[in-house]
């Protein structure tokens, strides 16, 4: 390795880092699962406390504990707020980018894995995921970097990958459950079935019953200690309710066909998925390159498998992102001037879709009562994809690469609009933003059936439920006390003298609309 190599993988993962860091600490915590997540760590750190996950000081089934320590890590170095909550993921995103562009370059070359990091950097949906303060992030890099592992592994005969690739499984466990196991080891033993290796030798040089070790003396003792903790509550929950029944039923309302899973993925990487076709067709024409049959599979069997699952959320096949973006890549460099016809037909249907998606965003603000009047924000992504288009189409009178590179710039200026410029104004309306001036953080604050979990993160204390026979005692304190609710229980609160609606805020982007109560005006 030399000192340009060094730069270069430097420049990788600072570029992919300053982009999935954009704004990090700007952006409220808002959404459901990052509130939950971020104060989650929070509150284990608080009590000193690596075993049991806890959300407003009750019991949390939802995740493994990975994400919450480095979450509690950066707390420790940086204090909680957002930044804090968020800056592991950024890093793990970058550090994703960093091993698909090694990877590609390993087997396939550097201009190939210059495009695989382009395609990668340019998607907003690759740079949102990498945003947010849940687990996705680390499942995303431990999946791929065993993955990649294995084919190191397995193709040099380099014994240290192999257990890499169990050990990167087991961090996987400890993330998001038996997830981690199952679906990278559907892809080795496809893989390997399709290649004709599934074989005695094969096997052997796996050592599967010292990875099975590997795997197990790394995430088993955190499950037994929770289990232990929690009279195996945690565990139950965990298995039953946030796996088996989650792909065997929709969840909390995200359902849909299966061709909805190839919908997100298709969006989530543009600009370049536009592509996808061609560049299948062109991997599929070359498959004999191992590196290409293997990222065929990886990316197949992760899209296949949540394809038809019944809970169907983008999030979930973002671990194919990789191995698409060595297939992108790989297209983007195979193809010439000749293709025209192919290559401006993909590029109409970029143009059709931005128009659609631009116009699916200004009717979805402007249903929003709350933020109807930033509808005009959509008209960023209009302005940016047509620039980007232009510059496409520009450049590729000269250069096909050139106009690659130029439609990237755009899609990567896109981001940074989005992070910095389009989406803050929309943030501050979001009810919690609104409500936390109205409320004394120092007076009692109670919840009444349900409300928003964002509360909890930024007043940083147990928010207990009150029944409906507590509420008149509760509001008759002498003191100005909080009852945090959702409109459609208001009217349990009529007749009660010293009720007074101090706000109503529509959550965004959601059917709940929360209210604020207080026995003060």
């Amino acid at each position: 390795m030399n000192k340009k190599d060094i730069f270069l993988y430097i420049f990788v993962f600072i570029t992919a880092f300053f982009i999935f860091s954009a704004n990090i600490g700007g952006l409220s915590i808002y959404s459901l699962d990052e509130a939950k997540n971020s104060e989650c760590a929070r509150e284990m750190l608080e009590r000193g406390d690596l075993i049991v996950p806890t959300f407003n000081y009750e019991l949390r089934t939802d995740k493994p504990p990975v994400h919450y320590y480095f979450m509690m890590l950066a707390y420790k170095l940086f204090g909680i707020n957002e930044f804090s909550a968020r800056f592991f993921s950024a890093v793990f995103g970058a550090l994703t980018v960093l091993i698909t562009f090694l990877f590609a370059g390993r087997y396939l070359g550097e201009k190939v894995a210059f495009m695989a990091f382009v395609v990668l950097v340019s998607s907003l949906h690759t740079a949102v995921q990498f945003h947010m303060a849940v687990p996705d992030p680390y499942l995303i890099f431990w999946i791929n970097a065993a993955l990649f592992s294995f084919f190191v592994g397995f193709k040099g005969k380099k014994v240290v990958f192999i257990y890499l690739f169990y050990l990167f499984m087991g961090l996987g466990v400890l993330t998001k459950g038996p997830v981690a196991v199952v679906l990278p080891s559907a892809i080795v033993l496809l893989y390997l079935f399709l290649t004709r290796n599934l074989s005695l030798n094969s096997i052997k040089f796996l050592r599967p019953i010292t990875g099975l070790f590997i795997t197990l003396a790394l995430s088993l003792p955190w499950y037994i200690a929770v289990y232990i903790k929690t009279d195996g509550k945690w565990v139950y929950d965990f298995i039953f309710k946030h796996n088996i029944h989650r792909f065997s039923a929709p969840m909390e309302g995200h359902g849909g066909i299966f061709l909805v899973t190839f919908l997100f993925v298709f969006i989530g990487l543009l600009p370049f998925s536009v592509f996808i076709i061609q560049a299948l067709k062109k991997v599929w024409e070359d498959k004999s390159k191992d590196i290409l049959l293997f990222s065929l599979i990886f990316a197949g069997v992760y899209v296949g498998f949540f394809a038809i699952s019944k809970t169907k959320l983008p999030n979930y096949t973002v671990p194919a992102y990789p191995p698409l973006a060595i297939i992108l890549g790989y297209y983007l460099t195979q193809i010439y001037l000749s293709k025209l016809k192919s290559i401006l037909a993909s590029i109409s249907v970029y143009i059709f879709l931005s128009i659609a998606i631009v116009i699916g965003l200004y009717l979805g603000i402007k249903n929003e009562p709350a933020i109807r009047d930033l509808a005009y924000l959509s008209f960023w992504f209009l302005i940016l994809t047509a620039g980007g288009i232009f510059a496409f189409i520009f450049a590729l009178k000269r250069n096909f690469i050139l106009s690659v590179l130029s439609l990237s710039v755009f899609s990567i200026f896109m981001s940074f609009i989005f992070f910095y410029k389009a989406f803050p104004p929309v943030d501050k309306r979001n009810p919690v933003m609104q409500m936390l001036p109205l409320i004394d953080k120092q007076k009692p604050v109670r919840y009444y059936k349900n409300f928003n979990p964002a509360f909890v993160f930024y007043l940083r204390k147990h928010i207990k439920p009150l029944n409906k026979n507590e509420i008149s005692p509760f509001l008759n304190r002498p003191e100005k006390v909080y009852i945090l609710t959702r409109k459609r229980y208001l009217k349990e609160f009529s007749g009660i003298k010293n009720a007074f609606i101090l706000k109503i805020v529509k959550d965004l982007f959601e059917n709940k609309v929360s209210a604020l109560i207080s026995n003060k005006k």
